[in-house]
């Protein structure tokens, strides 16, 4: 076990961070065309044992975010498969029209690990609080959108982005992740994952609110709401099949996310629905705000309703109106 990881009453607590690091150690040991390209970012995206087993294809750039992601595609072009690290807003929102230009409109298979979203680096300023990643990159044609929510997941999104034709986006926590799928669980990019069965309604997660689902069902359950909860690991291209399915069978359904409630996986599921099986939805998120600074991780959880309490308090209201 990890020294980083907890196990107490069959509850594995796993830092992102140490699973991406041996994830990007073993596929680099497979395959040498696996290179990394770090934005002063090594240490804080787990590509440092990389750097250390792998010298030759390691590449710092500094705190060059766009010229990266461009030297990113001609190293792709080379037969190269990229990995770059970086925080969030910088690797993102800052690096759109090369995202765009460089990567989406060739299609080439540069991996982008996006560290520190939402509402997990509260002490950085507005500037690092990004809550529109997903919305910015869903637009763009052939790129994946992967959320992992355990350490499982993480790892296998590592693994599967090498193999994925066109780029790729990782969101990645800097919170610790409760592990959720257990060992034989088979991730497939595009596939979600049902992992509470109900007949109530459907609750659709993704990422950092997976966990906190789970839990609100429980909630839920204590007060007669038997809820059908979903893990929606891949924004893009994601599981139309799977939502429909439960949302069939409930009729109605809710979406959680740390992501702004617009073009996120609430935005998503609806486009899903409208075009498939109306229903009502609640979409459980940031709102069209700038997120307040200052405070710490948990305690922005809960002023903006994203704990496990607050979520259950809201599909209870959504029920009831």
């Amino acid at each position: 076990m990890n020294d980083k990881q907890i196990n107490n009453n069959k509850t594995i607590i796993e830092y992102p961070k140490d699973i991406i690091s041996s994830a990007l150690v073993e596929i680099g040991s497979k395959n040498n065309n696996i290179v990394f390209i770090s934005c002063d970012t090594s240490l804080g995206t787990g590509a440092n044992e990389f750097k250390n087993r792998f010298p030759q294809r390691h590449i710092e750039f500094g705190i060059q975010e766009q010229n990266a992601i461009s030297a990113a595609a001609g190293m792709a072009l080379m037969g190269k498969i990229p990995y770059i690290g970086a925080h969030v807003p910088f690797i993102t929102l800052k690096c759109v029209e090369q995202i765009r230009n460089d990567l989406c409109k060739t299609n080439l298979n540069v991996n982008i690990i996006g560290r520190d979203f939402g509402l997990q680096t509260p002490s950085l300023g507005p500037t690092h609080m990004i809550i529109e990643d997903i919305g910015v990159l869903r637009t763009l044609p052939n790129i994946t959108i992967i959320a992992p929510s355990d350490g499982i997941e993480y790892r296998s999104a590592i693994m599967a982005a090498s193999e994925i034709e066109g780029p790729v986006y990782i969101r990645v926590s800097r919170q610790p992740a409760k592990r959720i799928n257990n060992i034989n669980y088979e991730f497939k990019v595009g596939k979600g994952n049902l992992l509470v069965s109900g007949q109530d309604i459907t609750l659709i997660a993704t990422s950092t609110m997976v966990a906190d689902t789970i839990d609100a069902a429980e909630i839920l359950k204590l007060k007669g709401i038997n809820a059908e909860v979903l893990n929606i690991h891949t924004i893009k291209p994601i599981d139309k099949s799977l939502i429909l399915k439960s949302c069939t069978k409930t009729n109605i359904a809710v979406s959680i996310e740390e992501h702004s409630v617009i073009n996120g996986l609430g935005c998503a599921v609806g486009e899903i629905l409208i075009e498939n099986k109306p229903m009502k939805l609640l979409r459980i998120g940031l709102k069209d705000d700038f997120v307040i600074t200052g405070e710490t991780y948990d305690q922005l959880k809960n002023y903006y309703g994203l704990t496990a309490k607050k979520i259950a308090e809201k599909v209870i209201h959504f029920i009831n109106t």
